[in-house]
């Protein structure tokens, strides 16, 4: 199977409301569990509130642009934004003592506990998820 969707979001954080739809529908056609479902949904949700937030600064002139690629191995999420992009070496721990109360920074984080694979390029704005489903 070789199957590829697309969604193009507005840099409004009520986008993600679709968001559940879009995973819903990719999970269907995949079969997976409950439990995978959840992970996908989390670590997508993560990377397009990224987006909108960090990338695109909710410059409603900008979008954001999901596209996930089916095979019969994998499920490959990719999340573009128009924002300037950002060095993910640079986000510290947040397991760290230092940064356990601060109120963000544990997106990224929390994509790679989910996912099997996250990969950054274009100088940050653009991340690509991969969930194995084998």
């Amino acid at each position: 199977m070789n199957d590829t969707t697309t969604l193009t979001l507005a840099s409004d954080l009520e986008e993600i409301d679709r968001v559940t739809t879009f995973v819903h529908n990719i999970a269907s056609r995949i079969g997976c569990d409950n439990e995978t479902e959840h992970r996908i949904m989390l670590a997508l949700s993560e990377a397009i509130t990224n987006a909108i937030l960090h990338g695109n600064r909710q410059d409603p002139a900008k979008s954001v642009e999901v596209t996930a690629q089916l095979d019969s191995d994998s499920l490959l999420l990719t999340v573009r934004d128009e924002g300037k992009g950002f060095n993910p070496e640079s986000i510290p721990d947040p397991r760290k003592e230092e940064n356990l109360h601060k109120t963000s920074g544990r997106g990224v984080w929390l994509m790679k506990e989910f996912a099997d694979e996250v990969r950054f390029s274009d100088n940050g704005s653009c991340v690509a998820i991969r969930f194995n489903m084998k």
